[in-house]
């Protein structure tokens, strides 16, 4: 089954190869969670509903001479809904025309703020989750590490309680890398010289994480997360990779789709840390 329904489509292979590199490239240069998260999959577009084996944050293995021991992985099963985020865009027919009799290239602007969307969506579902679907985020997910902090505005704060997060998550059976992610406001913050070393505060934190600082707009500017993303502990489940479908054509211009299914899969939620800023 051609579930883009490319065959049906008014546009021809170059074209389609076109609007699928546009999106690609405008979704790669906005998506946050995927520059830490691990992907699993794609399992399939079909798939409604993706399984999460959650797993103690600490807990020690069996030593014995013989290894006669039983000890399995202690474990609960969830089952999360795989959502499917979409956004629409139209081709208006006259500039489909227009590219036929001219030779000139089709403008796929509406496609890629169409991708820009459902990239904003993405990273929506991967840090407050969607709770009316029953799905946890990272910010929103019982189980978190919550630490308090005093705010970000003096030099050196942040860095401070990046590394007791990165402390707290060691000590919890954590090991690096670990990734940071930050509001940008704070992130802006934090490009400044960290004390007298001549290195700015993100840098002394990205040296210390080994796992890449990152910014977010979805994430608010009292919080910054700290997570050890391995797949042991979290991972991004794909259905349906970021595509684009063709829906239908109506009064003479043509529907298109931008669109994707996934969810996140937290597999031990004490491998995430959320530094809160009292107020």
């Amino acid at each position: 089954m051609d579930v883009l329904n490319r065959g049906e489509a008014p546009i021809n292979e170059k074209e389609w190869a076109e609007v699928t590199e546009a999106v690609t490239r405008v979704a790669r240069r906005q998506l946050v969670g995927r520059r830490f998260l691990p992907l699993f999959g794609p399992v399939g577009v079909g798939i409604q509903v993706i399984q999460v084996d959650r797993t103690p944050s600490w807990d020690l293995a069996q030593v014995t001479m013989q290894g006669e021991a039983e000890d399995e992985v202690p474990e609960s099963r969830l089952y999360q809904r795989v959502p499917v985020l979409s956004k629409d865009f139209v081709l208006d027919w006259r500039d489909l025309e227009q590219a036929r009799s001219t030779g000139s290239q089709l403008d796929w602007s509406k496609a890629e703020a169409a991708a820009s969307f459902v990239a904003l969506a993405e990273d929506h579902v991967i840090f407050h989750g969607l709770p009316d679907q029953k799905l946890d985020g990272l910010l929103t997910v019982e189980g978190r590490h919550v630490l308090p902090s005093q705010g970000w505005d003096e030099p050196g704060q942040g860095f401070q309680d990046v590394v007791r997060a990165v402390s707290h998550l060691t000590s919890a059976g954590f090991m690096p890398p670990f990734s940071v992610v930050a509001g940008v406001t704070v992130y802006a913050a934090w490009n400044r010289l960290f004390g007298n070393s001549g290195v700015l505060e993100v840098e002394q934190i990205e040296r210390l994480v080994q796992g890449g600082v990152f910014q977010s707009p979805l994430v608010p500017d009292d919080t910054v997360l700290v997570l050890a993303p391995g797949a042991e502990n979290m991972d991004l489940a794909v259905g349906l990779d970021l595509n684009v479908a063709f829906v239908e054509s109506t009064r003479m211009n043509h529907i298109f789709r931008v669109l994707e299914t996934l969810s996140l899969r937290i597999k031990r939620t004490g491998a995430i840390c959320q530094i809160w800023q009292e107020s």
